[in-house]
């Protein structure tokens, strides 16, 4: 279970700093500063809001694991983030749009749900793979070690 956590992470890393690098590359170069600016820290905290989680996540399974009850998924943690993010963009609104605020914050969110839709292709192409030369019948998520 750690190999696909980590390859999520790994992945939902990549693509989102892919996504606000260009967002600050496009910050650099238009007159659009305040919109990209609104984005880009909705996107920075969408980012924290999904590592914040994904780590809460593996301390529960840890947890159980280990025989202990579970423990919070740190919903307040993530929450006041979101209020921050708030807070600056109300404090410098000259700086920061909070319309594009709001576009941002789904940012890694929708992320999450492409990596998780290439994990399972990734793992039914493996499966197939495995069941054409016969070698192997068990169903689970390959070798993610990539």
């Amino acid at each position: 279970m750690t190999n696909e956590l980590d390859w999520i992470r790994r992945h939902i890393l990549r693509y989102s700093g892919i996504i606000l690098t260009t967002l600050v590359l496009l910050w650099i170069i238009t007159p659009y500063k305040p919109f990209l600016a609104g984005i880009i820290l909705g996107g920075l905290v969408s980012l924290y809001n999904v590592l914040y989680l994904a780590r809460r996540i593996r301390i529960i399974g840890e947890r159980v694991v280990a025989g202990q009850g579970p423990a919070g998924t740190g919903l307040v943690n993530r929450i006041l983030m979101i209020g921050f993010s708030v807070i600056m963009a109300v404090r410098f609104p000259e700086w920061i749009d909070y319309r594009s605020l709001v576009l941002g914050w789904p940012i890694s969110y929708i992320l999450l749900a492409v990596v998780g839709y290439l994990l399972v292709r990734h793992d039914r192409m493996d499966r197939k793979e495995e069941n054409a030369d016969g070698s192997n019948t068990e169903v689970g998520f390959g070798d993610m070690g990539h």
